[in-house]
């Protein structure tokens, strides 16, 4: 309360004139930047200076002439902001408006050592009346590098008696030595205005040095040498990305070596390896390998850019099992022709019994002392013999029934032209049985689910979403030998499953799927944006994703990705074609007709049991006719 009324009596009207004097530059000056501003936090130093600082014309510029709202703090510059209670509101986002001594921003001790570069700060240099001397310009030089060298702090305006200095750190030659770039750059200039430094510091770097990291995934394809294990070049989609941004932005990449833990796990201890450790131990100033867009509890230190591409990620098994040669021609057509063939017959047979017993009643034909159900049962036998395309060795008397004889002729034509053509195919394009389709297929099928990265599994099937989920959960299992290669195993040897993204079963895997070795479960259970990932608040990171959109709205990157896709189709279907060309034409052996073999076996069993049964009959009638002479 008695900061807010220092600070109204503080606000003369007397010092209103030159307030508007100096406003005229700042309003030209600082219009871009403000723009994007929601709001600032104006700190004023405590104290007997507190006066002092409201009545500077800069000062009052941001409190009363612009038209951004504004909180207004008094703090002690000798502390860090953060042990400052009274701004414990303050937020690392925060926009902020600071007066300062020039010591103090040279030293960047105190409140200016708080400088986090998510936020913009403006700092109004108070004991400074006239323009900056060349050795006060290096100080402040030095200390900007400084603060850009350990933090990549750059967001900074720093006013001095109406002019604005900022620290643009990729002015300036390099030498080409990898250690000591950053002396090598940085210069303390005039701003001219224009657009913010997020966006205007970044059309052009100048050939600044940014690590770049691309290891194995699906759109990289680093290439080492043998003999050292060195980066030696990189192929894909990601590479073409790089490429672009960098001659966009013109910085030099300098390639870090292919981390041999890929994206990287987290130990027990809470650290990680992989790409996410280097950017964690500031390693790492981008990494151009696709990452899905999720929780790596990292969120304080890592940031994603816009999403360059999406994936799903499925599940894949081994491709079920061939129907044996002895049993195939049972499985050339389906179950629904197979039950209308066989429930056909008996309805052509029964129709064919209602002729009968018509012309009976009607004496068109005699009974030929044969009684109705022998005439029945010779109906039945008749009717598949004529079913299974054999010539009748006698024809009724009654050209009706003849008639439909020659119906029933005609429907056995189609039926064994469906069971020809279907054989034919099934010898040349084996059969086999019923594959994983669902998630609870997969779950009945007891298979093991294989994964190498965490980052796949950690929640692919979240326990509480369902009771299958908590099952499949429990079959995960980590592989952790990232070098294996899981869908060779699952291809050769089988007895599991694994899960891995869909285009790279397509890209890396199309061989084993066309070969029938493999079969993706078409109910994948996740879906994935994927972005290239950087250090949080990284300075590039709005420059970056400019560049990304840029190339998304040009339709460069599905461009990419589909000649990617394009060249691994071709080169694949060249090697099976020339593996098929090798391989001889398929001669059907006597193995193929086991089922054959297997009928006539059947056959000679019922024929045999029927023989008994007409013996035994036979010998009953003679004894009874033997009985009654």
């Amino acid at each position: 309360m008695w900061t807010q009324l220092l600070l109204l009596l503080a606000l003369a009207p007397f010092h209103w004139g030159y307030a508007r004097a100096a406003a005229s530059s700042l309003d030209e000056l600082l219009a871009e930047p403000l723009r994007r501003i929601p709001y600032l936090h104006v700190l004023l130093r405590q104290g007997r200076q507190l006066q002092e600082d409201a009545r500077n014309s800069d000062a009052m510029w941001f409190m009363q002439l612009t038209d951004v709202p504004h909180i207004l703090h008094s703090y002690d510059e000798r502390r860090p902001l953060e042990l400052d209670s009274r701004l414990a509101e303050l937020d690392k986002r925060a926009s902020l408006v600071l007066v300062v001594s020039l010591a103090q921003l040279v030293a960047s001790s105190g409140a200016v050592s708080s400088a986090d570069r998510a936020g913009v700060y403006f700092y109004i240099v108070a004991d400074v009346p006239d323009s900056l001397s060349r050795e006060q310009q290096l100080q402040l030089e030095q200390s900007s590098r400084r603060l850009w060298t350990q933090h990549r702090v750059f967001n900074r305006y720093i006013l001095v008696a109406g002019d604005v200095w900022i620290y643009d750190p990729f002015a300036g030659e390099w030498d080409g030595n990898v250690m000591g770039y950053d002396e090598d750059f940085g210069r303390l200039i005039p701003y001219a205005g224009g657009e913010p430094l997020s966006t205007q510091l970044f059309h052009d770097m100048r050939g600044y040095p940014l690590r770049v990291q691309i290891f194995k995934s699906v759109y990289s394809r680093p290439q080492l040498d043998p003999e050292t294990g060195l980066l030696r070049s990189i192929t894909g989609v990601d590479w073409e990305v790089a490429l672009v941004i960098a001659e966009a932005l013109n910085f030099t990449m300098l390639l870090q070596q292919p981390d041999k833990n890929y994206f990287g796990e987290r130990s027990a201890n809470g650290s990680y390896n992989g790409a996410i450790g280097s950017i964690l131990n500031d390693g790492l100033d981008v990494c151009l390998t696709g990452f899905f867009v999720k929780d790596y509890l990292v969120q304080e230190y890592m940031d994603f850019t816009v999403a360059v591409y999406d994936d799903q990620l499925c599940i894949y098994a081994p491709k079920a099992s061939r129907i044996p040669q002895s049993i195939l021609p049972i499985f050339a057509v389906g179950y629904d022709i197979w039950l209308g063939f066989i429930l056909m017959a008996f309805v052509c047979a029964f129709i064919w019994l209602l002729l009968r017993i018509l012309n009976l009643r009607l004496h068109i034909i005699s009974a030929q002392s044969r009684r109705l159900w022998q005439q029945a049962l010779g109906i039945l036998v008749d009717t598949w013999v004529v079913w299974v395309r054999v010539n009748l060795s006698h024809l009724p008397e009654s050209y009706a029934e003849r008639m439909f004889i020659g119906s029933l002729c005609l429907v056995s034509v189609i039926f064994g032209a469906i069971f020809e053509s279907s054989l034919s195919t099934v010898y040349i394009h084996p059969l086999h049985y019923k594959d994983i389709l669902t998630l609870q297929d997969l779950d009945d099928s007891g298979l093991k689910v294989v994964y190498k990265y965490t980052s796949m599994a950690d929640d692919l099937f979240f326990s509480e979403t369902s009771p299958l989920y908590a099952s499949l959960n429990k079959k995960l299992w980590w592989n952790r030998d990232l070098n294996a290669d899981v869908t060779k195993e699952v291809a050769t040897v089988g007895g599991k499953a694994s899960v891995s993204r869909y285009s790279s079963l397509m890209m890396e895997s199309v061989n084993f799927l066309l070969m029938r070795r493999i079969w993706i479960v078409p109910e994948c259970p996740k879906y994935y944006t994927i972005s290239y990932v950087l250090p949080r608040d990284a300075p590039w990171e709005e420059a970056i994703n400019a560049q990304l959109l840029r190339m998304l709205n040009a339709g460069l990157i599905p461009k990419w990705i589909q000649d990617q896709k394009y060249r691994v189709t071709v080169t694949t279907r060249k090697a099976l074609n020339e593996q098929a060309e090798a391989t001889e034409v398929r001669v059907l052996t006597i193995g193929d007709l086991q089922l054959a073999f297997y009928v006539v076996i059947v056959g000679t069993l019922l024929a045999s049991i029927a023989f008994l049964a007409e013996h035994v009959f036979f010998r009953r009638r003679v004894r009874q006719a033997t009985k009654k002479l």
